[in-house]
């Protein structure tokens, strides 16, 4: 009889996405300080049409006529310190200028304020988040860290508090927290350790037909001898009875 033979890889792991912003756009963040924007709006390569495609504030199409040289970006209704995230998205072929995007740049206070690990759950509070940030809760594993869930940030100057759920390994696990601002720069925090007493997963039987079972509840891939993932996913049975030899 022959046998089918894969690698398992078991980990304790969600499955995530890496999201990328698309060309064409600019970013800015932070607190309104009583000025409003200027951008510079050349003509795209055909000489005809102007670059900016469209303006967004706090999420929010600003209303505003892109076809000239120049346009402001009414800032105004907004109250003293409030925080403020533009995303101003153009031709691929040119490319706009904010002349003045220092007037509501604001020097960030983020940080840390705790970060613990139980059996349960990874809880952590920040201070001062800017709006539109997101949190990247990753574990050192095979070697390397990894993202195993994320988190929108709340925004604002006080102390947020936060919880997800463990996905620990046994032995001792490695957690950090990676917090991206919206404008793209990184804060970390420092890496805790936490000893699980969870058993080690196994599975059975080695040489598997149709089969592949799992000690306890676990999310799994397959991968083939060059490293080719086969199957994902997750359970306590790993059905292979479709895997091609």
């Amino acid at each position: 009889m022959r046998y089918k033979s894969f690698s398992l890889l078991l980990t304790a792991m969600l499955g995530f996405v890496f999201l990328q912003s698309r060309a064409g756009e600019i970013v800015l963040a932070g607190t309104y300080q009583g000025k409003n924007l200027y951008v510079q709006n050349p003509f795209t390569g055909n000489m005809q049409d102007f670059c900016t495609e469209e303006v967004f504030v706090n999420n929010a199409k600003a209303h505003l006529n892109l076809n000239s040289s120049a346009f402001e970006i009414d800032l105004s209704h907004f109250k003293i310190n409030e925080e403020i995230f533009i995303k101003i998205i153009y031709k691929n072929d040119c490319k706009p200028k904010v002349l003045n995007s220092t007037v509501i740049k604001a020097t960030t206070n983020f940080h840390f304020v705790t970060f613990l690990i139980t059996d349960k759950n990874v809880t952590w509070s920040t201070k001062s988040e800017k709006l539109q940030g997101k949190f990247f809760i990753e574990q050192f594993l095979h070697n390397t860290w990894v993202a195993i869930a994320e988190v929108h940030a709340k925004g604002g100057l006080a102390q947020n508090d936060y919880q997800t759920n463990e996905h620990h390994h046994s032995g001792t696990n490695k957690y950090r927290i990676r917090f991206r601002e919206p404008d793209g720069q990184y804060f970390y925090s420092k890496v805790v350790e936490y000893n699980s007493e969870k058993s080690a997963i196994t599975f059975s039987p080695r040489k598997a037909v149709n089969v592949i079972n799992l000690s306890q509840n676990a999310h799994y891939e397959i991968l083939d001898a060059n490293g080719i993932s086969l199957i994902k996913g997750s359970g306590v049975q790993i059905s292979i009875a479709n895997l091609k030899v």
